[in-house]
């Protein structure tokens, strides 16, 4: 048993894709979702906004169907990354209480996207920090392939499995990711049945 306890702490539980501006993380992670299944994950990703193909904004939705636009390049927010003005307090009481609920009662915790304009709210980066530190559940989620302090720090955990997503693998690793993650769930389901 300690020896499964011992391999148990030393498996990477948090997933994280990167890759450049619209690759397809977003578009993996819920495939991702919808093949593990919706009923142990909880969370939110994050949609474009789009007007005639072209990006204007972003929302969040959560695993429940719930949404809430975020940054918009019409927003008047003076809170801006790039074009778009950002709504830093409705992001934060909508994600915090996302990942709250699932903290509470999910396995996978889906975190779409740790970014930069995400990681203007401290709330946002507090409930960061303590969902990757929690050696009880799985993280899938996204991260930018640009540094940032904030970000970089999570990138160089030991649990962190640093995923790079582009247009020749997109397609492929899906499957093998699933597999992965199926097996540190029956990992930990079983580290927890020894102990009990």
């Amino acid at each position: 048993m300690l020896s499964r306890i011992d391999g148990h702490r030393n498996t990477k539980n948090v997933f994280l894709l990167t890759g450049k501006p619209r690759i397809g993380k977003s578009t993996m992670i819920k495939n991702l979702i919808n093949d593990i299944g919706t009923d142990i994950c909880g969370g939110f990703y994050t949609e474009e906004i789009t007007d005639s193909n072209d990006r204007v904004g972003f929302r969040c939705v959560s695993i429940n169907g719930e949404s809430l636009e975020i940054a918009n390049v019409e927003s008047p927010s003076k809170t801006r990354i790039g074009r778009y003005g950002i709504d830093i307090e409705k992001f934060e009481n909508f994600a915090i209480k996302v990942l709250q609920d699932a903290l509470s009662s999910k396995k996978i915790i889906v975190i779409d996207e740790i970014g930069f304009m995400q990681m203007l709210s401290n709330s946002f980066k507090e409930i960061v920090q303590e969902t990757v530190s929690n050696k009880k559940k799985i993280v899938l989620g996204t991260i930018p392939l640009d540094s940032h302090p904030e970000i970089d720090k999570i990138k160089y955990l030991e649990e962190a499995r640093i995923i790079n997503v582009n247009e020749f693998n997109r397609d492929s690793i899906s499957e093998s990711l699933v597999v992965d993650i199926w097996k540190v769930l029956e990992l930990k389901s079983q580290v927890v049945a020894d102990i009990v």
